[in-house]
């Protein structure tokens, strides 16, 4: 099943750092635990026949940038991040839910500057949450994921689909559980299966992507569901730019000082970028206040310094992926392909790591490697031209969409 940029619906979030019912007044501030500074919503369909009807499947993801932590020890401001996934199942003509959901992922890459970051996740219960499930602990997620559980719920209900739970029932019912990780510096990814399949499901995943002083990095972000018939569908991948600041007039280098700190940014620096300056006096508070993440709390408890620095305006936004129309044919060709390929290695990854898979899984695997191979084969026939017809572009890209 190809991706379908057509199905695709992009609901921007919004590209400033403050939205209405945020308000900050650093004396005694009152943050909603859960708004995010900005956000960005994703939605995609299919449709696929099973043999006893059509039916839809639906996936819709909001991702949220909630402020950036200074850490000493790692001297890199942490931007925190929180992502929801929704999807579900449905007979297009009866509207009934069906049982066509298998896996659910989340994935997070490193796109740009990556040797300036370094991607954290938590083992702490609160940081991870999935539905339906048996297992795990069910710790109060209310005040870390509704605002974004909500965005992504609407956007599954924007295209005409139902889902299991309200906001607060999803909420209610995640369990902090997870069958399948991978993380490095630069990649993370999280996955959850099922035996039987089922129709509805939510996801909650907090992360974290630390980045260096004055240094600007960009992610990109993508909710997946896989099942037989349909195999892959994505809400769609955002790529967003993570900006920790620009040296201005009377900063001091980051390059020069070893324990530099953001105290040491000039006025006009801490004024743009909303610096807020916490005493350990006001820490405990504030620590809940703006729901900082617990290696943050554990490491400045554990310091001996004074002051905790948390970046409320740092430049965070959406990037729209690359524009076809200003691409040549044979640039736009190499994009699609290796776009594709990387859906089919993502395929493999995620039922490969199905614990009891199936003769089913087993086809849909094999058939993704062959499918790999065969890209390849386009992939490099086309590097390796120096100039590339259109017709030759549509019958290779025909030829492999009709296989």
């Amino acid at each position: 099943m190809l991706y379908n940029k057509k199905n695709l619906f992009i609901k921007r979030g919004l590209s400033i750092l403050l939205i209405v019912g945020i308000f900050i007044n650093y004396g005694n501030a009152s943050f909603a635990h859960d708004i995010p500074a900005s956000h960005t919503e994703m939605t995609n369909s299919t449709t696929w026949n099973f043999g006893d009807g059509w039916t839809d499947i639906y996936a819709s993801s909001s991702i949220g940038f909630m402020g950036a932590e200074w850490s000493q020890a790692r001297q890199a401001w942490g931007f925190n991040y929180r992502f929801v996934g929704t999807g579900a199942s449905q007979y297009r003509n009866s509207g009934s839910s069906t049982n066509r959901i298998r896996i659910a992922a989340m994935q997070v890459e490193g796109t740009s500057n990556t040797s300036n970051m370094a991607m954290w996740t938590s083992t702490d219960s609160k940081y991870i949450g999935s539905t339906p499930s048996s297992t795990g602990s069910s710790p109060d997620y209310s005040d870390v994921a509704t605002a974004l559980v909500d965005l992504a719920i609407t956007g599954l209900n924007s295209m005409g689909a139902s889902l299991a739970w309200t906001t607060v029932g999803l909420i209610n019912s995640l369990r902090s559980n997870v069958n399948s990780t991978s993380t490095r510096d630069d990649y993370i990814w999280r996955q959850w299966n099922w035996s039987p399949d089922i129709s509805d499901t939510g996801q909650f995943f907090w992360f974290i992507v630390d980045v260096e002083p004055y240094q600007t990095v960009q992610i990109s972000t993508e909710y997946m569901l896989f099942g037989p018939g349909y195999e892959h569908l994505s809400a769609g991948k955002t790529y967003r730019n993570l900006n920790a600041g620009a040296p201005r007039s009377g900063s001091l280098s980051t390059q020069t000082l070893e324990n530099w700190n953001p105290g040491m940014m000039s006025d006009e620096e801490k004024e743009i970028y909303g610096i807020e300056e916490i005493s350990r006096e006001q820490f405990d508070e504030r620590a809940v206040e703006l729901n900082i993440s617990s290696r943050n709390i554990e490491e400045f408890k554990s310091s001996d310094e004074e002051v905790f620095y948390f970046a409320h305006n740092f430049l965070e936004f959406e990037i729209p992926f690359s524009d076809n129309q200003s691409m040549t044919a044979k640039d736009t060709l190499i994009q699609d392909v290796n776009e594709q390929l990387k859906i089919s290695e993502n395929i493999i990854k995620a039922f490969t790591s199905i614990e009891e898979i199936n003769d089913k899984d087993i086809e849909i695997i094999e058939k993704h490697k062959d499918q790999q191979l065969y890209l390849l084969d386009i992939l490099n026939s086309v590097k390796s031209s120096r100039q590339v017809d259109v017709q030759l572009i549509d019958s290779i890209w025909n030829e492999f969409q009709a296989r």
